[in-house]
């Protein structure tokens, strides 16, 4: 039989009551739950007896009832399932001792207690086939076989600060239980190092501030409860909460003096922590002291500063930085190998340059000459373009300006010794924009002698061919627009500008559409107007531009004779497209000339480019043609003219070779000159043919134009014949008109019955009307049957159809409506009318 220790019946002078499970003194009965003294031997015989049903006022005389074997047997399979649940219990004990509470396992001992014993199948299930179990908080918190034991791991595991999502959702959820395990997440959930990265609902809120009102005068979490009331309220500290905070503070616990000296921002005890050996608790205390500006941790930085401790400081420091910020993380990065620039590039950017206070912009002008030059280049330039970027509304001083020309020489200075990698880097960087605007003299001779290196040198054309547009989406439009221009030029000038050439080419064919290049477009053409002998060399590198350059010659000079004398020799693209420009819409008057100069700069060209000179003698063999066939003599000298150059010309495009130049030109177009040539000559053949015949012709002509002249004349006679017999026409029947109106008024007016008149016939009864008496009515229809024109009496009256077709139909009904007005009606329409 196992001893009673095994089964968990004693606790010092107390045994746990078979019924109740609570403890009770022993040998008497139980004062909680009535049930009857049994010895503590027998305990697990009794537990078996009353989860089988046996009523606990039975349960002592059915316990001292049964066979010793029996207890035996039954006190042996509670002492073997308690054994197993005490090995659980004692895993709880482990991690309870990470807790800030006590009494969990003691909870869990009496939950098991009031559980054993079961069913064997259950209890394999819950309880832990093993122990120990594994000691990590993370195991225990997922894999724990007791949900008991899983929460307390949890609880342990968030007071770390280490939880994953799950655990602190788990801890999240036991602050709705009751008692210690509620106050338990309450104090895991607001530790410093927890509440900073949860976001709380408010209900969960207002459910720690209750749980933290309650037990505020408990001694051994008062304090923690005040600290977790002060965080979830943001409230100013109530004075039981401010009371609970200062005991804190001045209390034996190092880690609930920090947690009260965060809440009370008391700077010099969250000072202490600086010396703490756990790593976290140190860059927690750095960085919030950080975020208060104290003046304690930039000292401490400036004498014991390393990188870590000043990322940590940048990491929560204010903007604009405290007093002593700047000086002490300058004052490390002086003597920290490269200068800790990573950490200090993003927080200078915080804050203009313009922006800091004179004293601070000196540190940092002194700081740039201790250590901008030995930076990378691109860090450098990232620094310089910082302290150039102009703040909008304050105007820099002369010292400010001091400042930021001792970034920009040391910028220079780590342009000069960087690769040439980190240097095309630097040059495609959108910073250098400002190192662009801000150049000088010197700085425009590095460019100059930069421009000319063979790997970095095509990136800085690029990026000067680039600049104004960059410094137009960098706000500089304000600014001197031709010191882009200016800088270009300044590359060009000196020797060896057939470096340049090549790049600059293939630089200005990529970013040819871009906005801005106007500027750099009208100092090439300076250049090219200013310096003859380099203007091949400037159509060839800016070959992108030719067509906008060829516009300003044409601008410049409207002859196009000058032009094409100007051009010929120099355009990349050869003589044909100054020959087309020089032919087109040319005027007869100024062509011969014009050909003439086509032709000697043809013969001239063809020793370098024969089948280019043929296609413009070509050219001008079709231009000639034209002339010709506009019948003009002049052009028929210049036909003889053009004959005798054109077979010395044409032995020279036989003989000489073609250059690769040509190679798109895959043939030499002298039999497109010969069809013109022989086009002129049939012209100029038909010409002398047309002249003889020109007599007859202007004698057929003048015959025609006789005849044409008599032909128009008879027309004309018979037009004015037919125009009088329709002015006749139109007389005899304006007469026969005006014959109708006169008879139809006549009718109307001056005709009579020839009867005894009656009152009733000049009774008004339509006043207003074109009919208004029986008279007026009936004369009309007397003048209708008489056969007179119906639409001439009509508009004698001022009638129309439809009118009429009214006033008959309101006569109508008005003699339906009196007999004697019908019957005289009818009197009237039977007499005659005279």
């Amino acid at each position: 039989m196992s001893a009673p220790l095994d089964s968990g019946v004693r606790r010092g002078a107390e045994v746990r009551c078979p019924a109740c499970t609570r403890f009770i003194p022993s040998d008497v009965a139980c004062p909680h739950c009535l049930c009857g003294a049994i010895a503590p031997e027998r305990y697990g015989a009794a537990r078996a007896l009353l989860k089988s049903g046996v009523d606990r006022f039975a349960l002592a005389a059915r316990t001292a009832a049964l066979e010793p074997a029996q207890v035996e047997v039954l006190v042996s399979r509670y002492a073997s399932q308690w054994g197993t649940a005490l090995r659980l219990i004692e895993d709880a004990r482990r991690v309870e001792s990470r807790l800030l509470q006590r009494g969990f396992a003691r909870d869990l001992e009496d939950t098991w207690a009031a559980l054993l014993p079961g069913d064997e199948d259950f209890l394999a299930a819950r309880l832990a086939p093993f122990s120990p179990l594994p000691d990590s908080l993370e195991y225990l918190a997922n894999k724990a076989p007791d949900l008991d034991l899983r929460r307390l791991a949890a609880l342990a595991w968030v007071h770390e600060g280490t939880a994953s999502n799950e655990a602190r959702f788990t801890v999240r959820s036991l602050l709705h239980e009751d008692g210690r395990m509620a106050v338990e997440a309450m104090l895991a959930l607001t530790r410093w190092h927890t509440v900073s990265s949860l976001r709380l609902s408010p209900e969960e809120r207002e459910r720690i501030r209750v749980l933290a009102l309650g037990v505020l005068d408990v001694p051994e979490v008062g304090s923690r409860a005040a600290v977790a009331w002060a965080r979830v309220t943001g409230q100013k500290p109530t004075e039981a909460i401010s009371a609970a905070l200062h005991r804190g503070l001045y209390g034996i616990d190092a880690d609930v003096r920090f947690e009260c000296a965060l809440c009370l921002e008391d700077a010099v005890e969250v000072a202490q922590a600086l010396d703490s050996p756990d790593a976290r608790t140190v860059t927690f205390a750095r960085r919030t002291l950080s975020g208060w500006g104290s003046r304690r941790l930039f000292d401490r930085l400036k004498k014991d500063g390393d990188a870590r401790f000043v990322k940590e400081v940048l990491r929560d420091l204010p903007s604009p930085p405290p007093e002593g910020a700047l000086e002490a993380l300058l004052t490390v990065s002086v003597h920290t190998p490269g200068a800790l620039a990573d950490q200090l590039l993003p927080f200078a950017k915080r804050h203009p340059f313009l922006a800091w206070g004179h004293e601070d912009r000196q540190r940092w002008a002194r700081w740039a000459r201790a250590v901008l030059r030995d930076l990378p280049a691109e860090t450098a330039l990232d620094f310089f373009a910082w302290a150039a970027t102009p703040t909008e509304g304050v105007e820099p001083e002369e010292e400010d300006t001091e400042a930021m020309w001792c970034f920009l020489e040391e910028t220079v200075h780590a342009l000069e010794r960087a690769a040439a990698k980190d240097r095309i880097a630097c040059f495609r960087d959108f910073a250098f924009v400002r190192f662009l605007h801000h150049a000088g003299v010197d700085e425009q001779q590095l460019l100059n002698a930069w421009a000319r290196a063979p790997d970095s040198g095509e990136a800085l054309l690029e990026a000067l061919l680039m600049f104004p547009a960059r410094r137009e989406q960098a706000g500089l439009v304000g600014s001197d627009s031709g010191h882009a221009a200016r800088l270009l030029m300044a590359v060009w000038e000196g020797p060896a500008q057939h470096l340049l050439v090549a790049p600059l080419s293939r630089v200005a064919r990529q970013w040819g559409p871009y906005s801005g290049r106007e500027t750099l477009r009208d100092a090439v053409w300076q250049r090219f107007q200013s310096h003859p002998s380099e203007r091949g060399a400037l159509l060839t590198a800016f070959a992108p531009w030719r067509d906008a350059l060829w516009e300003k010659q044409r601008e410049a000079e409207p002859d196009a004779l000058v032009c094409f004398q100007t051009w010929w020799r120099v355009d990349p693209q050869g003589l044909y497209p100054q020959a087309q420009h020089l032919l087109a819409d040319a005027p007869l008057d100024v062509l011969p000339r014009r050909l003439r100069a086509l032709w000697d700069a043809a013969e001239e060209a063809v020793g370098t480019r024969p089948r280019t000179a043929s296609l413009s003698v070509s050219k001008g063999a079709w231009a000639l043609l034209n002339a010709v066939e506009s019948g003009d003599p002049r052009f028929l000298a210049e036909l003889e003219h053009f004959e005798s150059r054109l077979p010395s010309f044409e032995q020279r495009v036989r003989t000489t070779p073609s250059p690769p130049e040509e190679s798109n030109i895959h043939r030499d177009f002298l039999d497109d000159t010969h069809d013109a040539l022989r086009m002129m000559r049939e012209r100029r053949a038909r010409l002398q043919a047309d002249a003889e015949h020109a007599r007859e012709r202007e004698i057929e002509r003048r015959v025609a134009e006789s005849r044409r002249r008599d032909q128009e004349r008879q027309a004309e006679d018979a037009r004015r014949a037919a125009e009088a017999l329709q002015a006749a026409q139109a007389l005899e029947r304006e007469q026969q008109d005006v014959r109708a109106r006169v008879e139809a008024l006549r009718l109307l007016t001056d005709v009579l019955p020839q009867v005894p008149s009656r009152p009733v016939d000049r009774e008004v009864l339509f006043p207003g009307t074109a009919l208004p008496t029986l008279l007026d009515y009936a004369r009309l229809l007397k003048a209708m049957q008489g056969g007179a024109d119906v639409l001439q009496l009509f508009q004698a009256l001022g009638l129309t159809p439809a009118t009429w077709a009214t006033q008959a139909n309101a006569w109508g009904q008005a003699m339906v409506g009196r007999m004697e007005l019908a019957m005289r009606f009818a009197e009237l329409l039977g007499a005659r009318w005279a």
